[in-house]
């Protein structure tokens, strides 16, 4: 079995209205993936062997608004980063989080649950490419993302432009365009053909994380394009995993760090809580997940029942 987390930055369920673009149009695949429900609240939660639908806490106990720093390490730890720093804190990893994140991150901990995938080394991996200045940008700043920095301390490469050329990387926008390496090429492509590159890599390895950004970006007006033209895009993308994915041998989650894009035009992010989707042979382990902080000790558990054969 292997496992494949798809991580939407900025999505919340809140209620449905005219600033809810989740609400004011029907998105197949997310309905699918949500037991044929919108993302919208009540959402209704659904157990059964092969899909957990949840609403889950990203608020941590802590107060004021989740950000992605803290938020983002919890659910990549399983440790309460807010809590830890005493506030929430964001975009990148506060510092006091660093040995935490180095410690007991999401592919660490796969790696020392799970066997060799095919006699690899490596059992997990980060599917994100990321452009050459990209990196230039970090080793000058230090800023790398919760992500990016979880990944290097544990010794994956990051991908960058020639996986990314070759189908091995998935672009953060999911289609590659605007990639800033003009010799690099890469070109856009659909959504399909993303998904595709994504499986890819998947069924390689035992756990594959893909990290998407635009629906935070566009959730606080950084974008100039309609919200609803971000999310037509993760639908597809995802309509696109769900026909290639087969539940079962794969399992699929999907989740976030907390909400924003639910709430068009106040440009900050919310409280409200966010979807956790466990999908596929492996889903029924996920049912006690109810806030950030469950998710990779649940992903951690599962490895290791695999490797005992229990």
């Amino acid at each position: 079995m292997a496992l494949l987390f798809v991580f939407l930055d900025g999505v919340g369920i809140g209620p449905p209205s005219l600033k809810n673009p989740l609400s004011t149009r029907e998105w197949p695949a997310m309905a699918r993936l949500a037991g044929n429900q919108p993302w919208v609240a009540p959402f209704r939660p659904v157990t059964t062997s092969q899909l957990i639908v949840r609403s889950i806490d990203a608020t941590l106990g802590v107060e004021g608004l989740p950000q992605s720093g803290t938020g983002q390490a919890t659910l990549f730890t399983g440790v309460n980063c807010a809590e830890h720093v005493g506030r929430h804190f964001g975009p990148y990893p506060h510092s006091t989080t660093h040995a935490i994140l180095r410690d007991h991150n999401l592919f660490r901990r796969v790696e020392a649950a799970s066997m060799p995938v095919n006699g690899q080394a490596k059992a997990a991996t980060f599917a994100n490419a990321y452009p050459d200045g990209f990196f230039d940008w970090v080793s000058g700043r230090g800023r790398w993302t919760v992500t990016t920095f979880a990944a290097v301390e544990t010794g994956l490469s990051i991908r960058g432009s020639e996986e990314l050329a070759r189908g091995a990387a998935v672009a953060a926008n999911i289609t590659g365009e605007g990639w800033p390496d003009p010799d690099a090429g890469v070109g856009p492509i659909s959504e399909t053909e993303a998904a595709s590159n994504l499986l890819r890599v998947h069924r390689h390895h035992r756990l594959t994380l893909f990290e998407y950004y635009l629906t935070d970006k566009v959730g606080h007006g950084r974008l100039e394009v309609p919200a609803e033209s971000v999310i037509a895009s993760v639908d597809r993308f995802l309509g696109a995993l769900l026909n290639g994915l087969d539940a079962s041998e794969d399992t699929l989650i999907v989740t976030s760090d907390h909400g924003n894009i639910e709430e068009l035009g106040q440009k900050q992010h919310t409280r409200h809580p966010v979807p956790f989707i466990a999908w596929g042979r492996g889903a029924r382990h996920f049912g006690g997940v109810e806030t950030l902080q469950d998710v990779t000790p649940a992903i951690e558990r599962l490895f290791t029942r695999i490797q005992t054969n229990t």
